[in-house]
């Protein structure tokens, strides 16, 4: 018996002494995001742009605004919610325009429509911490590693320039290791930790992120009149389906408040369109039932969908 005994405690140091743990958490108080890729979304796409942003810290120099801007878009593509534009596009057309803290001004507003996107998402790293801590006595060892780090995010609506949500997040990622008696594991640096800490920065910036963007509109634009025709730019990468009624919008005068900030345009509804081909990735075009004299700029809404 005693012999049994001493086999199940040795078996148990063992164990022990030969594991390592691993854990990432969140430090603000939300809740985890809802699994979007169990629902099914049936509204449109809104296509957005996601930047580099910038590294405000003293560590990492370019990699970390890269880590958390390749984290986010991996968040937001399992959503299947959204047209991800190309990051080199968006980099190469970003570096030419100055995105300031209250949003863009009407002349860089010009240069950012030319990505043909909805909503641009940028900000900045602006903590990153890495750390080891250990303990050692006659019998054990033990060393904690950790990774901590935080963002802020910024949403700034291509067609008005306004930022319309502004979020920070924060993330830490630790690993663990023991030894007893000299056996167990010690280990490097574990590199997974910095990219563990940037996906738990990102999960309550996400689901904000998520639900600000749901409550925006799904616009796209008419780039061709051609007699009872219209082109669209949006087609199946923005989940639009054969079919699909579209109300056809004047676009009208720009509308600023009296600091001068954009407020939008003035749209008369004009008539409905069907959807009836596409055009490449992402592009549609409408028949038009009535022969009226359409004139650019024209916007489309999606009128008898779920989920816009």
């Amino acid at each position: 018996m005693k012999a049994y005994f001493a086999l199940f405690a040795g078996a148990l140091i063992f164990t022990i002494a030969c594991s390592s743990t691993k854990t990432v958490t969140k430090v603000e108080d939300a809740e985890t995001p809802r699994s979007y890729a169990s629902e099914k979304y049936l509204g449109p796409r809104k296509k957005l742009a996601i930047t580099k942003f910038e590294n405000l810290t003293r560590f990492g120099q370019r990699r970390l605004g890269e880590n958390i801007s390749t984290v986010l878009s991996t968040e937001l593509a399992k959503t299947e919610r959204f047209v991800l534009l190309e990051r080199e596009r968006v980099d190469q057309i970003l570096d030419q325009v100055k995105l300031s803290q209250s949003g863009l001004t009407e002349g860089a507003l010009e240069q950012i429509q030319l990505l043909d996107a909805d909503f641009i998402i940028t900000g900045a790293v602006t903590h990153y911490a890495v750390s080891t801590t250990g303990s050692s006595n006659v019998f054990t060892q033990s060393k904690t590693q950790k990774a901590e780090v935080a963002a802020d995010v910024r949403i700034i609506n291509v067609r008005t320039g306004e930022i319309i949500l502004s979020e920070s997040g924060k993330g830490e990622a630790e690993k663990k290791f023991s030894k007893v008696l000299g056996m167990g594991e010690s280990g490097g640096y574990d590199e997974s930790l910095e990219m563990d800490a940037f996906r738990a920065a990102v999960v309550k910036v996400t689901e904000n992120i998520i639900s600000s963007l749901d409550q925006r509109p799904w616009i796209c634009d008419v780039v061709k009149i051609d007699s009872a025709k219209l082109y669209i730019d949006a087609g199946k990468k923005s989940n639009l389906k054969s079919g699909d009624v579209m109300e056809i919008y004047q676009k009208g005068e720009l509308i600023k408040d009296l600091s001068g900030r954009i407020l939008g345009y003035e749209e008369t509804l004009l008539d409905e369109a069907i959807v009836i081909d596409f055009i490449g990735d992402d592009g549609a075009i409408l028949s038009v039932a009535s022969e009226k004299n359409f004139q650019m700029p024209l916007i489309c809404n999606l009128a008898n969908r779920e989920n816009q």
